[in-house]
């Protein structure tokens, strides 16, 4: 394909691309999603569906949502690989973050000289991944993009590459602080019916909440795609072999930890745990929140004050304070 058809527009393009970047196993993307991620009305949405549907490009579902024909998908990696490769040289050549070349790529990728990208191509010397870890379409679309499938559906022992978050920019910091985001390389250790701890490649052991999960999208390679599995129909694991201290970067491949959910309030003197629910409602909630006390914080009681109340955590390098009646609306993940 030497360029993009005359008569797509840059805001059918920039459809096209979305739907590719937020397909998850091939299903259709629901419009209520699509409209979120273009901060575009429904209605709006819906009309450029059925738009896009005449041009053979896209499949519109009512009540499901939109997904791309095989011309469709061609076309956006087309427009994929143009962007990855200015976010490339924005980045390595210009010295431009990666958040600030992501936005400048949104508007260089729709320039159609393809004589123009594959120079670009060539004087890059020919990268294979963006600037966030991803493989780029290769040239002719002979590599077209990677299906994502969400983290909750790994199994132990799988390992995978983050393609994109859908978390709030308070989780996301918080993942970002321990070496988890898009392009970071993981491997799941173990699994519970509350979340997953997995290890960062070269980084940290992590334990994520389901709710965390089911919210972030990965890639896998074409040999370990066939072990992906429907969770609602098959039981969750409660131990593992390669599970480690938490928050240590050495794995002990001879660990058997069972993993328990408990309420912070039930924790011993010298017990850590780590944040997978943080109840309350209003100020104090937020309160706790603002403290560090997010899904996915490690936690260890300190000492408790001769009656039992309150209780002194240690939390992110410094000592928290609480009353019981605060850390019973906490629930954190324990190894024994």
């Amino acid at each position: 394909m030497n360029s993009t058809s005359p008569s797509l527009s840059e805001s059918m393009q920039m459809y096209i691309i979305t739907i590719a970047r937020l397909s998850t196993d091939n299903q259709p993307v629901p419009l209520s999603k699509l409209a979120e991620e273009l901060d575009i009305s429904p209605v709006s949405v819906n009309e450029m569906c059925r738009k896009l549907q005449e041009t053979g490009l896209v499949n519109y579902q009512p009540y499901k949502g939109a997904s791309l024909t095989p011309e469709g998908l061609e076309k956006a990696c087309y427009i994929l690989r143009r962007h990855d490769l200015w976010e490339v040289f924005l980045v390595e050549k210009l010295g431009f973050d990666i958040t600030e070349a992501y936005e400048i790529a949104c508007h260089l990728e729709h320039i159609p000289s393809s004589t123009l990208v594959d120079r670009l191509d060539a004087f890059l010397d020919y990268p294979n991944l963006n600037p966030s870890g991803v493989a780029i379409p290769g040239k002719g679309n002979k590599n077209l993009m990677d299906v994502s499938v969400s983290l909750d559906r790994l199994n132990p022992g799988q390992t995978a590459r983050v393609l994109r978050c859908e978390l709030d920019e308070r989780a996301m910091a918080f993942l970002n602080k321990a070496g988890f985001m898009p392009g970071t390389d993981i491997k799941i250790l173990a699994e519970t019916e509350e979340g997953m701890f997995l290890h960062c490649l070269g980084k940290d052991v992590l334990s994520l909440s389901r709710e965390f999960t089911k919210n972030i999208y990965v890639v896998i390679s074409d040999k370990e795609k066939h072990n992906v599995t429907n969770k609602s129909a098959e039981k969750k694991f409660t131990n593992n072999k390669e599970i480690s201290t938490m928050g240590k970067q050495q794995i002990n491949p001879a660990a058997h930890t069972s993993v328990q959910r408990k309420i912070l309030s039930e924790l011993k003197i010298g017990q850590s745990g780590i944040v997978v629910k943080v109840g309350g409602k209003g100020q104090i909630r937020q309160r706790m929140m603002d403290m560090g006390l997010v899904p996915g914080s490690e936690i260890k009681v300190l000492r408790k004050a001769p009656l039992g109340d309150p209780v002194e955590f240690s939390i992110k390098g410094y000592n928290l304070s609480l009353r019981k009646s605060e850390a019973k609306d906490i629930e954190v993940e324990v190894s024994e």
